[in-house]
């Protein structure tokens, strides 16, 4: 049996390798090529579910080409790549939700054939739409990513689920601080300069019912309602209620999360430094494995609820490059199918196809068989689910523009201005307030 040959470990593609196997037809050996970027689940799914897939074509060989850590360095070396003429020869690529008007507007991808087309049929409408380009599809949804609130439920309780910011802020300022010297502050995000923190600034105005870049591409950012929602987000570093000597107050945000990473996050808060967590669904595994580990002291309990406030969508998205071979559409088919997304389920992704929520994956379409499963207790899975359907339900996309990288770019740059400043009680810099930014959005949504 012919090896599969990876060129560094498989990341965010290989979403479901498990589609009804298909004996490779080409006379002449096949080679695909597969950009993606990383994994942050653990068990290693994606690849196992590209070997079975390339043990199952025997005329065909995938190559898996993993690109840097963070999103905005992987869309940088992707798109520089396809400029080039696509100059690495990659089939497959595996784009962010914010990445297709770009890579479509360029024609850096191909649109879908008939065939790919007929396969979105039956996906949630805003999950469909993050495909859609100038009424084209030009990728097939791969996985699907929303935000979530993850709260310790020993100390605020099983039954937490805030309706408003005012509702976190409010248990936060409850929150004796003799229960558990450990925690710091309320809530821990991602405030670092990456798409984390674009991500967040959006959360945090459509909790205020605005946007920072309207459906029609016109700029809002200066409106009341986003400055509201920045201001909200900036003034969170402050103590969440008024100063009780007997109860001093924890700040509503961490500080910590000016620097915070998905990753960083999940740790953080499993070291037990804060009341609550924003993140992405990968994180459920992490803290059921932690809530697992007993020990003789007591344990850490958590729970799992919607935003205060409609979520980001997030997830990935597989295309077509211009003369990728009909192998390669096969493959992407196989990899966004039900049967594929059971086993993305299983492996600890949330499957683009609201069918692959349930059901079994089935062994044979992963390498090695099926994978192990994180130990969710009932209770956390039960909520994990009903917070991940509303969720959905209620997401909203970040701007369509083929100039989403200045976009984000100048949101990340002004945005951490305005919260490091007034974290540190410090007046706004020049160029970083509001009407800088919508100045600067202006000129991105232009090309310029």
């Amino acid at each position: 049996m012919r090896r599969l040959v990876v060129l560094a470990a498989v990341a965010a593609l290989l979403a479901g390798a498990c589609a009804a196997p298909r004996a490779g037809t080409a006379a002449d050996p096949v080679e695909l090529r597969i950009a993606t970027g990383s994994d942050l689940t653990s068990g290693g799914i994606r690849r196992k579910l590209i070997e079975a897939w390339d043990d199952r074509h025997e005329n065909v060989t995938v190559k898996i080409v993993e690109l840097a850590e963070d999103a905005d360095r992987q869309r940088s070396q992707l798109a520089a790549a396809l400029q080039a003429g696509n100059k690495d020869g990659y089939d497959i690529v595996n784009l962010d939700v914010t990445w297709t008007a770009e890579f479509a507007e360029q024609e850096l991808i191909a649109p879908l054939d008939a065939t790919l087309t007929r396969s979105l049929k039956g996906l949630r409408p805003q999950i469909r739409q993050t495909v859609r380009y100038e009424d084209k599809s030009w990728a097939v949804p791969w996985n699907t990513d929303v935000g979530l609130l993850y709260y310790r439920a020993d100390l605020l309780g099983r039954d937490f689920a805030p309706d408003d910011y005012g509702d976190l802020t409010a248990a936060v300022a409850r929150f004796r601080t003799q229960r558990d010297q450990q925690v710091t502050a309320g809530l821990i995000t991602q405030l670092s300069p990456y798409e984390g923190l674009t991500v967040n600034a959006h959360e945090a105005v459509w909790r205020h019912k605005g946007t920072i870049v309207d459906g029609d591409g016109e700029v809002r950012v200066a409106e009341p309602a986003a400055r509201a929602g920045l201001d909200e987000l900036a003034a969170s570093f402050k103590p969440a209620g008024p100063y009780d000597p007997g109860n001093p107050p924890l700040p509503l945000l961490s500080a910590d999360s000016l620097g915070a990473t998905e990753t960083t996050s999940v740790e953080r808060f499993l070291a037990g430094e804060t009341l609550a967590m924003r993140n992405w669904p990968f994180a459920l595994d992490r803290l059921a494995d932690a809530e697992n580990k007993r020990g003789d002291g007591p344990r850490a309990e958590y729970g799992v609820t919607t935003l205060p406030g409609p979520a980001a969508l997030g997830g990935q998205n597989l295309a077509l490059t211009t003369g990728a071979p009909q192998e390669a559409r096969q493959l992407v088919a196989d990899l966004t199918g039900t049967a594929a997304g059971r086993c993305l389920r299983a492996g600890g992704f949330v499957p683009a196809r609201e069918e692959a929520l349930t059901g079994d994956c089935a062994a044979r379409l992963v390498k090695g068989g099926r994978p192990e499963q994180a130990d969710v207790p009932d209770r956390l899975r039960g909520e994990y689910d009903a917070a991940l359907d509303d969720a959905l339900d209620a997401a909203k996309a970040r701007p369509v523009t083929p100039y989403y990288a200045a976009v984000t770019r100048d949101i990340q740059e002004a945005v951490h201005e305005q919260l490091a400043a007034r974290q540190r009680g410090r007046a706004v810099p020049e160029g970083a307030d509001v009407e800088s930014l919508a100045d600067r959005l202006d000129q991105a949504l232009k090309g310029q």
